[in-house]
């Protein structure tokens, strides 16, 4: 009995610890578990920090500033339009270093688990694409980067079948039962993960569009160009429903209104590339972004930590309250000194693109549902809005179409083909 109980105690321990760990990253503005030493914190791949894995990531991901390390919790590498630490020395040289290590080492052949293999690909594909959008300035040394890129790309690549085979880290992060499932009245700026977001009956409806992705700017635009599918949901206090007549009312009212209670959701799935070389839609989900019209808008963020994955915590999501601007975005926040802020805040961030227009306080603002109002953001002459009922598949589809036309695909299969 004793051994029993002294089990079931041990158990609470570990459930508050890890409660503790995840309401620290709401508290410490995105920080993860303090960990010891800037070396540590770099031990993602590998517990040691010198794996080869670890210094290749480090190499690209790490940024500083004011005696401080940042990268290494976040999802995407912190690289902008106009960028220009990589190409020079010393780092350029020990950036290529570094890479032929790996390929000369076969450093591939070190780590077999699936779940990082394509976490790392994930993470060589980001900076081989940026460097594809970024070459015009740096071109013979951005052709030496990304020669090297796209053979470790290639050498961690997994079967279809592995992929297919990876976690489904949202339900993880559900059945974790770390988060609250639903809006908090009591508690509103608790983020919150809906447990029937992806459930074929519910109240969630994904939205689609018949001739392009529904999140068209994002899925084309740095920096993600094409590695990531997203899906618009939408949910309306009435029910499925009523959900279903909202989305048949952007289509036919010249002013249709949001109810108060609706919620918006935009979520990033992720693509990888198999031993094949072909693209294929991963369980794995990488960020999830909830709004909610109260009827003023409340923003929550969601986004995949490599740490908590690979620990199985929560599915590796973490709340966001604080981001780097990188959708979009020129001018690099550690190059440029006129920025006093190297991050900037949930919702500022938010509602720089989904602002009221116009502002109204006795319902959820439609306009500011970019899928459906394109403010600041309109379709070309060729599109048409058409709002469908969607799924994954559509959608993956769609943004296949667009990505293997687009110039980051043909140079990675180009050096892949060598």
């Amino acid at each position: 009995m004793k051994k029993k109980r002294l089990k079931n105690l041990t158990f609470i321990f570990i459930i508050c610890l890890l409660i503790g760990c995840i309401n620290a990253e709401q508290n410490n503005k995105d920080e993860v578990i303090p960990l010891q030493g800037k070396e540590s914190a770099w031990a993602i791949y590998d517990s040691d920090p010198n794996h080869v894995w670890n210094r290749v990531f480090r190499q690209l991901y790490q940024r500083t500033a004011d005696g401080k390390e940042y990268g290494f919790n976040e999802l995407d590498p912190l690289l902008w339009f106009d960028t220009t630490y990589m190409f020079t020395e010393p780092f350029y040289q020990q950036t290529i270093d570094v890479l032929d290590e790996f390929l000369n080492t076969n450093g591939e052949t070190l780590i077999n688990d699936p779940l990082k293999r394509a976490m790392f690909q994930r993470d060589m594909w980001a900076v081989f694409d940026w460097l594809i959008v970024r070459e015009w300035e740096y071109a013979s040394q951005s052709l030496e980067l990304q020669s090297r890129l796209s053979q470790i790309i290639k050498r961690v690549a997994l079967s279809k079948e592995q992929i297919l085979s990876l976690p489904n880290n949202y339900k993880q992060a559900v059945e974790a039962k770390i988060f609250p499932t639903d809006f908090q009245a009591q508690y509103p700026e608790n983020a919150y993960l809906p447990v029937d977001l992806f459930e074929a009956n519910s109240a969630w409806v994904p939205l689609s569009r018949e001739d392009a992705p529904i999140v068209i700017t994002h899925t084309t635009s740095s920096p993600f160009l094409g590695r990531s599918v997203f899906l618009v949901f939408i949910r309306t206090p009435n029910g499925r429903q009523g959900t279903l007549d909202f989305i048949t009312s952007l289509q036919t009212q010249s002013q249709p209104i949001t109810p108060i209670g609706t919620e918006t959701t935009l979520v990033r799935r992720m693509l990888l590339i198999s031993n094949q070389g072909d693209l294929v839609l991963s369980p794995l989900f990488e960020k999830i972004q909830i709004r909610r019209f109260n009827p003023e808008q409340t923003f929550y963020e969601f986004e995949l930590n490599r740490n908590y994955l690979f620990k199985n915590i929560a599915g590796g999501f973490i709340p966001k309250k604080e981001i780097f601007s990188l959708f979009m975005n020129h001018g690099d926040e550690f190059e440029n000194n006129r920025r006093p802020e190297l991050k900037t805040t949930i919702p500022n961030i938010c509602l720089s693109c989904h602002y009221d227009y116009p502002s109204t306080a006795i319902s959820g603002n439609t306009q500011s549902i970019i899928s459906y109002s394109r403010h600041n953001f309109p379709l070309s002459e060729n599109e048409t809005l058409n709002l469908l009922v969607g799924d994954w598949n559509s959608e993956f589809q769609k943004v296949i179409a667009w990505k293997v036309k687009h110039k980051t695909w043909m140079s990675l299969t180009s050096f892949w083909n060598q």
